[in-house]
């Protein structure tokens, strides 16, 4: 019992991930809006999805901003069903502060969503009185529900898709763990030529390829959701890509050699060289291009500076724990195998 106590942990995190991860709700959120352009000076019906609303959901104000001009719906109509409806007749003006792109404010039960670049502006040649009135609560806007709130946060394009937080981003981090613990008893061997490193070493190895695997479908399904490509060409992508086929080469060539020892030594010399390579080719080189799209890569920022919010934590982090301490228990499963295999092999 004392000696499992990490499975039973494992078990207990990840039945508290799936849990929370399934059925936490999602915060309420603008949609997305009708229109991708309006004209200044004109009057026009903007017709805005509200996600999860809830029955007390009640509209306070709308406005759209672009951080100079500020125009606030001259009426909104709210069916109670997530379908708002807000009029605009913003007025640019001479200024050249106009035009470009303006997200969209929602202010309901006290707090305000927003949706970043709902749509532009473009200016009437007749327009030349601006209607701008800067209103004190432009200072306070704030997009989603407080904290105290316990829901996942909803961001444009994720929305629902946010939960794969849970399961893609834990995979890379148990894959990384487990071919490090891979290449630390590689070295072992290498350096004490005992044949159980050399078996630890492939367990990991092998269930590291199991779960970047993983990694990779669950990765393929969310970019399908939120990119509308099951895999578009990445930098980071590709060096998974490139990477995983590294550790395939890796298992293939320990399968071509016959003599054990000689195939623990130079799969264990492959390993070695191999490790710091494939870091590099999915966490270095996808940081100095420019054409990543993948959070955390290139210009783009990761979830930690945005979306990992409080109520995500709570289980992000067991998740990441919960998933390494399940793979480890497989790989050491599948170490006892490969070690009652040897050992029956060797007279």
């Amino acid at each position: 019992m004392r000696k499992n106590w990490w499975k039973y942990l494992a078990v207990l995190l990840l039945l508290y991930v799936l849990a929370g991860g399934l059925f936490t709700p999602l915060k309420t959120g603008i949609g997305g809006t009708d229109r991708l352009k309006i004209t200044s000076m004109d009057s026009q019906q903007v017709q805005i999805g509200i996600y999860n609303p809830g029955a007390d959901f009640r509209v306070e104000n709308v406005l759209i901003s672009n951080g100079n001009l500020n125009f606030t719906s001259l009426n909104n109509h709210w069916d109670g069903k997530g379908m708002l409806k807000a009029t605009f007749a913003p007025r640019l003006g001479k200024t050249g502060d106009g035009g470009g792109l303006f997200s969209l404010y929602v202010k309901a039960n006290g707090y305000w969503m927003a949706y970043p670049a709902a749509f532009s502006i473009e200016r009437n040649p007749a327009d030349t009185v601006s209607s701008n009135a800067l209103r004190p609560e432009q200072s306070n806007l704030s997009a989603g529900v407080p904290d105290a709130f316990r829901a996942f946060p909803n961001r444009q394009v994720l929305y629902e898709s946010i939960r794969n937080l849970l399961f893609h981003v834990p995979m890379w981090f148990t894959m990384i763990c487990l071919l490090l613990l891979s290449a630390w008893h590689a070295t072992r061997y290498l350096m004490k030529q005992h044949i159980d490193a050399d078996l630890r070493s492939e367990s990991l190895a092998r269930v590291a390829v199991l779960t970047g695997f993983l990694g990779c479908v669950t990765g393929s399904v969310w970019a399908r959701v939120t990119w509308g490509l099951w895999w578009p060409s990445d930098p980071k992508l590709n060096g998974v890509a490139v990477g995983m086929l590294m550790y395939l080469a890796y298992l293939l060539l320990r399968s071509s050699l016959n003599d054990p020892y000689q195939r623990a030594r130079v799969s264990a010399v492959y390993n070695v060289f191999v490790f710091p390579v494939f870091i590099a080719l999915i966490v270095i080189m996808p940081k100095l291009s420019d054409a990543s799209v993948h959070p955390g890569s290139g210009g783009t920022v990761g979830f930690n500076k945005y979306d990992l919010d409080n109520t995500l934590r709570m289980y992000f982090y067991p998740a990441v724990a919960g998933w390494i301490l399940l793979f480890l228990w497989m790989s050491s499963l599948l170490y006892r195998f490969k070690k009652i295999q040897w050992q029956s092999e060797t007279p």
